[in-house]
C-alpha cells in the first residue's frame, strides 16, 4: 500500500511538472523566448499575508486568492522587465495538481492505456487550459489575463495586416470570454471522468 502510494506520489510529481513544462514551452515558442527567471510570489509574500489574516481575514483571502503560488517568466537581462509570464494562482495550481493526481491513478493501475490516454489527454489539457494565466508586456500591462484572451487581445492590436479584422473579433467576443474559460473547464471534466468511467468498467 505505501509503495503504491510512493509510486503514485511520483507520477504525479512527474506529470505535474510535464504539464507546467509544457505549458511554459508553448508560451515559449508563441512569445520567441524562453523563461529565465521563475519568482514565488506567494511564499515571498507569506508574512504579510500571515499578518493580514490575522487581523482582518476578510481582506486577506482575496488577496491569498490573487496572489500567484508562482510565476515563470522571460525577464529582459537589461532592464530586467518582464515580457512575458506564465502565473499559477492558488486555484490554477490547485487544479493541475488534481489532474496530475488522476493522471497519475489512471496511468498507474493499467499497462494498456490507449482508450483513456486520449480522453485523459484531451480532458487535461483542455481543463489546464481554462485556468492558465499569462501576461505580455508586449500587448497588455494591466496585468495577467486567460490565455485565450491574451491570444486574442494580441491579435486585436497587431499593427501588422491581417485578412481578419481581429479588433472587431475581439471587441465581440470579450463578454463571452468568462463563458467560454468556464465551458472549457467543465468539457475538460467531462474527458476526464470518461476516462475514470472507462478505468473502472475495465
Amino acid at each position: 500500500m505505501q509503495l503504491k502510494i510512493v509510486r503514485t506520489s511520483g507520477l504525479s510529481i512527474l506529470v505535474l511538472l510535464v504539464l507546467v513544462g509544457g505549458e511554459a514551452v508553448l508560451v515559449s515558442i508563441f512569445a520567441g523566448s524562453g523563461p529565465n527567471h521563475v519568482s514565488v510570489p506567494l511564499l515571498e509574500q507569506f508574512s504579510l499575508l500571515r499578518t493580514l489574516w490575522h487581523s482582518n481575514p476578510a481582506a486577506a483571502l482575496p488577496l491569498m486568492t490573487q496572489t500567484p503560488v508562482f510565476v515563470i517568466a522571460h525577464q529582459e537581462l537589461t532592464d530586467s522587465i518582464q515580457a512575458w509570464g506564465l502565473y499559477f494562482f492558488p486555484f490554477t495550481f490547485v487544479v493541475h495538481l488534481v489532474i496530475a493526481v488522476v493522471a497519475a491513478s489512471l496511468l498507474y493501475r493499467t499497462s494498456d492505456h490507449s482508450p483513456r490516454l486520449r480522453w485523459l489527454t484531451v480532458g487535461s489539457a483542455a481543463l489546464a487550459f481554462s485556468v492558465s494565466y499569462t501576461r505580455f508586456a508586449t500587448c497588455c500591462t494591466g496585468g495577467p489575463r486567460w490565455v485565450l484572451d491574451v491570444a486574442l487581445y494580441a491579435l486585436a492590436f497587431d499593427p501588422t495586416p491581417a485578412l481578419l479584422d481581429w479588433s472587431v473579433a475581439y471587441a465581440r467576443t470579450e463578454a463571452l470570454f468568462p463563458l467560454m474559460q468556464f465551458a472549457t473547464g467543465m468539457a475538460g471534466i467531462a474527458c476526464i471522468l470518461v476516462a475514470m468511467r472507462k478505468q473502472a468498467m475495465d
